[in-house]
């Protein structure tokens, strides 16, 4: 997902993009009533199988790998987060259940 390509088409498949993943954290959002960071929507959608499908076809991208890849391009630094590595280190089995 890259912002410097000229082609009209990846623009505007990447705006579409952008626009469903703020989308779809907002509603995850709205399904917790209150805001909800990007670490914990993270963590939610490694725990949840049904919440995670529903983004992946939200966002239309195929495997849990790709769904990764989106996270840490809108936030570099999500690997860095003590939410996410204490859920790492909790779930030492299986991280994607």
């Amino acid at each position: 997902m890259k912002y410097e390509n000229h082609n009209p088409v990846e623009h505007t498949h990447n705006k579409e993009t952008a626009h469903a993943f703020m989308g779809f954290c907002s509603f995850i959002s709205i399904l917790n009533n209150k805001k909800v960071n990007l670490p914990n929507i993270f963590i939610l959608l490694l725990k949840d199988k049904k919440l995670r499908n529903l983004f992946k076809e939200q966002i239309d991208i195929d495997t849990d790998f790709e769904m990764v890849k989106l996270f840490l391009f809108y936030d570099p630094s999500l690997h860095k987060s003590k939410y996410i590595m204490k859920y790492i280190n909790s779930s030492k089995n299986k991280l994607i259940h």
